[in-house]
């Protein structure tokens, strides 16, 4: 109905400037847009319609003259909330209410189990109560962080679950029940809220990372943790429980605790924590309280510390307290009526107790090592944004899963007996992540990070440098548990080289005696210091200082499933408008690492607030982010142009090229073997899953001019494969052993930008016979070696979807090993084309884009073409066609022209009449088209040398024939062995 009344459809959208938003649902009468077939749908009283896309803002009015619609029919069978809703309903529908479901407001008796009688878990749902069975089980939970706080001063007794929920737990909202970790015996209260806006699926508690912390302890980590909820006796009331006399606090160690320049900063935020209502505290809590650390330290600026300037979204820095003691009263039994367990429980502090400002001391004594919450998110501190998604931590094999399983294992108990090395060396790329991983690790695991740039900690002379290094050490030991990261590690490394190749240099001494002290403080406190030296390329470092470091972890560009992750996390939250396809940016973004992709949406933003202050009229700069900017496909296809244009000026990024079928005239025979080779592996890659070799080598030999790149850009085109074109030459360094590398670099840059495609143009270059050179160092051979061990790593794991395509006039000069099984054993023979019929195909293929003659056809151009012509010959003639019709095309232009200047009477034109001027505005469209005759193509015909001669076709065709016959050979030479 709206396609046939489209214009009373947008005239409806555009009255009264009504206010239009990109995902609304807006509602209209079907009077509202006329007639259907002559009379009035009484059947339909209302239309609905969702404006999926509007542009270049989100939200707006339309107008007629310059607003234009796009219809579209509904795809996705969800056009408003409704399906959320009855999802929602059906939750509130599955909840039984039992007649215990008020008990704890009614005032019945309540279990709570002591710690001599908790030995399994089935034992707490089986408790007995003066003689009565509890008959509320224990609900289980997932845990969740809070990103944000809701009530600052309540979070950190309080958890949030859905309103579908309670009646599992057995509460009403805001009300008290009892948490405890799944497994364990320790128990405390907490304050129930439900908030469906916060949370999106049931089973699910979100709470503060602090409470979280002081729930599940520092051995678990929160993470992957579940809760057990249960009701208490005090329903929606305060909690008898008792009111501290005193409590002891200690400063858990950090590097910005343990520095006294910050006493008065974090003593004065811990008593502002405290102030006001009463806190819900219980021995061994984390509390965690926010600093600005650009404040002045004086008593002046102190006070002005305290006063309401001092937001919390200032702060840039979090100091940790651990309640090592509280000293309570005991409460009356005739207080509230509980049953003895829970009298117990609650008189003893096992539920918690308060801390009243105007009652309770506290005491500062000294400093504590222990891990601690990651709060940096939910107190909003100035720390650096994640270009990462941390993957899951179950991945062992990603490189952030290694470096988190191996950090595990060392924080663990009794791991300090074993005498785990604690030093890890993490090279790659720049942008791969490696600190952000590190950070991330020591987020994920309560450590804290202490940073060290090698290049401003090294001095003036190796004492000074000694010096730094040791005093950065011990206040990482005086931090445990520590991750202590040493950036751009070259910088140390290049003090390390010392005179003496044996006793090694005084730095790589002094940091071995370095982690020797670690150890030593481990011993001592409990805790570890784990040292990460990071690094763009480990070879590089001089091998006795690589050996201080007992685990090297290597961070390579992100693979496609990877991709995806890190842009859907930099993607969350942001306006991204339907047309984009997060998976389609992740197979275009192949061997960008992930500052590369964070720097991509960057660059999307900017060309999205670009693109919409260019096409919008803005009285202010502010209206387009009141408005809000969405991010189309467009800013992503010019960001990733302009990122892919800055790395390839790097490294030379391999690109997916342009270059169809259509392009490549005749071989098909080559075509359809190619796509086998090619095809099979990357439709079913299943197969070749259970060790069964792929054969991704392919070599393509023949007179030169037959096409054998264009084939490659077309096989790279129809699979969407990146393209990597090596030349010979490329790969020759004056140094010893940078050749090889070079050929070691090319690989592992196709393994980043897989599915790829590696073309070896003239092979015979890089790849000759071995032990016929005689070059004094013999690079060619070494060339040679490392070229074969590439090739027989592509057929492992790592190897996958990338393919290998060499391209050589002379095979006969390659290495035999190159041509054996598991190499380049698809040898495909690229000739000149044998019949009319194929070069007509050529022919074709090279002039898709001519304005040919209508009289004349390529038929009869076929036919005068001797068969030692190649397709590059048949680009020479077809390029001088268009030439000679060019030129002729001018002359007539040239011709006219000086006509009219003959006759300046006309006023018309200006005089003289120049051929710019001619061009540009008296001549019609086809006095300028180009037209190609058949004279045109005789004349190129007949000044055409063929590249290849007679002799030359001969001896390709000899050198076809031996390698046919050696291929077939082969199988029965094997068999025989």
């Amino acid at each position: 109905m709206a396609q046939a009344h489209q214009a009373q459809l947008e005239a409806w959208f555009s009255q009264g400037q009504r206010v239009l938003r990109q995902g609304t649902v807006y509602t209209c009468s079907a009077n509202s847009l006329g007639r259907v077939n002559g009379y009035i749908n009484h059947e339909t009283k209302s239309l609905k319609y969702r404006l999926d896309m509007l542009e270049p803002v989100l939200q707006g009015y339309a107008d007629k003259e310059h607003t234009s619609f796009v219809i579209c029919p509904l795809t996705d069978g969800n056009l408003d909330s409704s399906a959320s809703e009855s999802e929602e309903s059906s939750e509130f529908e599955r909840i039984e209410i039992g007649e215990d479901f008020l008990a704890s407001s009614a005032g019945l008796s309540f279990d709570f189990p002591s710690d001599s009688e908790i030995e399994f878990e089935d034992n707490l749902n089986n408790t007995q109560c003066n003689g009565q069975h509890q008959s509320s089980p224990a609900s289980t939970f997932r845990v969740q962080p809070l990103l944000e706080p809701i009530q600052e001063r309540l979070d950190d007794h309080t958890l949030y679950i859905r309103t579908s929920d309670l009646g599992r737990v057995g509460v009403l909202n805001g009300e008290w029940a009892v948490v405890h970790l799944t497994g364990s015996s320790k128990y405390r209260l907490v304050r129930v809220v439900a908030d469906d806006s916060i949370i999106s699926s049931t089973g699910c508690a979100l709470g503060s990372p602090v409470l979280l912390h002081n729930i599940c302890g520092e051995s678990t980590p929160s993470l992957s943790s579940t809760i057990q909820l249960r009701p208490s006796p005090f329903g929606s009331g305060k909690p008898v429980i008792p009111i501290a006399r005193s409590i002891t606090v200690a400063r858990v160690a950090s590097p910005i605790s343990v520095d006294r320049t910050y006493q008065t900063l974090f003593v004065t935020a811990l008593q502002r924590h405290f102030e006001g209502t009463p806190t819900l505290v219980k021995a061994g809590d984390i509390i965690a309280v926010a600093l600005n650390t650009d404040d002045q330290h004086d008593h002046a600026e102190h006070e002005k510390y305290s006063s309401s300037d001092s937001a919390p979204g200032r702060a840039n820095e979090a100091v940790f307290f651990v309640l090592t003691n509280i000293d309570h009263d005991v409460i009356s039994n005739e207080a509230v009526p509980l049953s003895p367990d829970a009298y117990a429980g609650a008189t003893l502090g096992e539920l918690g107790c308060w801390f009243d400002s105007s009652v309770t001391r506290m005491v500062q004594t000294g400093v504590e090592h222990c891990r601690v919450p990651d709060v940096s998110t939910y107190l909003g501190l100035d720390v650096q944004p994640r270009s990462l998604s941390y993957p899951t931590i179950s991945d062992s094999d990603s490189s952030f899963g290694k470096l988190f399983s191996i950090a595990s294992v060392v924080l663990g108990k009794h791991s300090v007996s074993y005498n785990l090395p604690l030093s890890f060396l993490l090279s790659g790329a720049r942008g791969t992540g490696k600190y952000t991983s590190c950070r991330g690790v020591a987020r994920l695991l309560g450590m804290h990070v202490l940073e060290i740039n090698c290049y401003d900690a090294v001095g003036d002379n190796d004492t000074q440098t000694e010096g730094l290094l040791r005093a950065r050490f011990e206040k990482a030991t005086d931090c445990s548990p520590c991750l202590l990261i040493l950036r751009q590690l070259d910088g140390l490394a290049s003090n390390s080289q010392g005179p003496d190749s044996k006793t090694g240099s005084p730095m790589i001494n002094v940091l071995r005696d370095c982690l020797d002290l670690v150890h030593q403080s481990w011993k001592i406190t409990g805790y570890p210091v784990m040292i990460c030296g990071i690094t763009n390329e480990s070879s590089k470092l001089p091998p006795a200082f690589v050996a201080l470091f007992k685990h090297e972890i290597i961070f390579e560009a992100p693979n496609e499933v990877e991709r995806y992750e890190i842009l859907q996390s930099q993607l969350a939250g942001k306006a991204v408008a339907p047309d984009v396809s997060v998976s389609a940016l992740a197979t275009q973004t192949a061997a960008l690492v992930a500052g590369d992709l964070v720097d991509l949406v960057l660059r999307a933003e900017a060309a999205s607030i670009e693109r919409a202050g260019s096409t919008g009229d803005y009285e202010y700069v502010s209206d387009i982010f009141q408005a809000g900017v969405t991010l189309s496909n467009s800013d992503f296809e010019g960001a990733l142009g302009k990122a892919r244009a800055s790395y390839s000026e790097g490294i030379g990024a391999p690109k997916i090229p342009n270059v169809s079928w259509d392009d490549v005239g005749g071989l098909a025979h080559v075509k359809s073997d190619i796509l086998d080779t090619i095809q099979l592996p990357l439709d079913y890659p299943e197969l070749f899953s259970d060790g069964f070799k792929k054969r991704s080598g392919i070599l393509l030999y023949g007179p030169p001019g037959t096409g054998k790149t264009l084939v490659a850009k077309a096989v790279a085109t129809s699979f969407a494969l990146n393209f990597f074109s090596v030349k010979g030459p490329e790969l020759l360094n004056m140094y010893i052993g940078e050749s090889e590398a070079n050929v070691r670099r090319i690989f592992q840059r196709a393994r980043d930008a897989k599915p790829c495609v590696i073309f070896f143009d003239e092979l015979d270059s890089i790849a000759p016979k071995r032990g016929n050179h005689g070059d004094s160092g013999g690079v060619m051979d070494r060339i040679v070696s490392q070229l074969l061990s590439e090739l027989d790593g592509m057929a492992g794991s790592g190897g996958a979807d990338v393919f290998v395509i060499g391209a050589t006039n002379r095979p006969d000069l390659l290495d035999a090993a190159l041509l054996r099984p598991g190499r380049f054993d698809r040898m495909l023979y690229l000739g000149v084309s044998k019949t009319h019929e194929e070069q007509l195909h050529i022919l074709e293929a090279l002039t898709r884009k001519f304005r040919l003659h209508p009289d004349f056809h390529l038929n009869a151009l076929a036919e005068r073409c001797p068969f030692n012509l190649t397709g590059a010959d048949f680009y020479a003639l077809c390029s001088d066609a268009l030439l000679n019709a060019m030129t002729r095309k001018a002359e007539e232009l040239e011709e006219t022209i000086v006509r009219l200047n003959s006759q300046p009477g006309d006023n018309r034109y200006p005089y003289p009449l120049t051929p710019q001027y001619y061009l540009a505005e008296v001549a019609s469209q086809e006095e300028i088209n180009v037209v190609v005759t058949e004279d045109d193509f005789t004349l190129a015909l007949n000044h055409l040398v063929p590249s290849v001669s007679e002799a030359e076709m001969r001896h390709y065709a000899s050198i076809q024939k031996q390698f046919s016959l050696d291929r077939s050979a082969q199988p029965q030479s094997t068999n025989s062995e």
